[in-house]
């Protein structure tokens, strides 16, 4: 039993240090740019940049980026990030697979189970996988087809890993961090150029999302139902917000907030800087409606559904850390089950009479 406990305990500092290594793995690639400036080929300062390049524009208009450390310049591509164009195939990947995993954990995460865990595995090795990608290409880049194929396959690795009994206490955990960064990101993509435009004051953005997603991991640990319940909730309405924007917007919206905010890649200085991000009014109210319904989902799966997020409970495992998450019709059956057997055991049930197979001397006596 004390066995079991240190191990329950140890997991669960594990699972909560492992969370904050990797909110920490996506805040310090942003936080970590330097800052130099632009400037025309008279010298004179036109925008500064968070980037380890500087930026010369000729008096023909070209734009050439120069690294500070090499001296050499630097090819320039577009920021591809696999959403595609308009309603390409790529696009409508993007649309149909945020409305099919959103819709799910909005309204039924906590019932989900096997495919509230799975999706969060998956989600997060899609997430991690995308930026990785982004920061990583060079000039030249990969096709919007190629990119979306691999992430996506990487989503279907994850959601299988997910599947599995053994990956329970961690998909729950990862939903929570997932509910917290989906937050914080939809705050940040608020503002024009992001909520914190200032690019001295760039990972400002990037501690906001930190601080939601460790807050939520948090959560999860003290009141798992509810961390459970707010990662469903704000997972949930971030994708499905994701999709309508896609269909909205198309790549001009969302998509753009987060290839500025995430994408810190050298060959992409230009198609960053140059282009920004630039929410339209209707990106804006998506935004801003998806963060406010996230309470409201919550609270109706809460009502809604009451029995346990995991129906099968073993010893060892992160629901024994909140004993009062328990169900109630639960402890009430085994309350009753528990006093039956102690008045059983108290007051042994006996037979009023029983009939002797012998008959007695009053019944011989009046058989002669």
């Amino acid at each position: 039993m004390v066995a079991c406990f240190r191990l329950r305990l140890f997991s669960s500092h594990f699972l909560h240090y492992l969370s904050c290594a990797f909110l920490a793995a996506l805040a310090i690639p942003g936080a970590a740019a330097k800052y130099d400036t632009i400037v025309a080929s008279n010298g004179e300062i036109l925008q500064r940049l968070q980037d380890p390049n500087v930026a010369f524009i000729n008096s023909n208009g070209t734009i050439i980026v120069y690294s500070l450390t090499t001296g050499e310049e630097i090819p320039q591509g577009l920021a591809s990030d696999g959403s595609g164009s308009g309603f390409d195939a790529c696009a409508l990947a993007w649309i149909v697979f945020s409305f099919t995993v959103g819709l799910p954990l909005l309204f039924l995460g906590i019932r989900g189970w096997r495919f509230t865990t799975a999706a969060a595995i998956g989600l997060a090795a899609t997430l991690t996988s995308w930026a990785v990608f982004v920061n990583t290409l060079d000039n030249l880049g990969v096709s919007d087809v190629a990119l979306t194929i691999f992430v996506l396959s990487l989503f279907g690795c994850g959601f299988l890993l997910g599947s599995l009994e053994l990956s329970r206490v961690l998909g729950i955990l990862v939903l929570g961090v997932l509910g917290g960064l989906a937050l914080g990101i939809r705050i940040t993509l608020l503002g024009n150029g992001l909520l914190i435009s200032d690019p001295s004051i760039f990972f400002v953005n990037w501690l906001i999302v930190g601080l939601c997603g460790f807050m939520c991991s948090i959560l999860v640990l003290w009141k798992q139902r509810f961390g459970v319940l707010n990662g469903c909730a704000s997972t949930g309405s971030f994708l499905c917000a994701l999709g309508v924007d896609l269909v909205t917007n198309r790549q001009s919206g969302m998509s753009r907030g987060l290839r500025y905010l995430m994408d810190r890649n050298r060959y992409h200085v230009v198609d960053n800087v140059f282009s920004g991000y630039s929410p339209p009014t209707t990106t804006v109210i998506i935004l801003a409606v998806s963060i406010a319904v996230t309470p409201a989902f919550a609270f109706a799966q809460h009502k809604v559904f009451k029995r346990p997020f995991w129906s099968v409970t073993t010893q060892c495992d992160i629901e024994s850390l909140n004993p009062h998450d328990e169900e109630l019709p639960q402890n009430e059956e085994s309350a009753t089950t528990a006093t039956s057997s102690r008045v059983s055991s108290a007051m042994p049930e006996t037979p009023i009479s029983v009939k002797s197979p012998f008959p007695s001397d009053d019944e011989k006596k009046l058989e002669s």
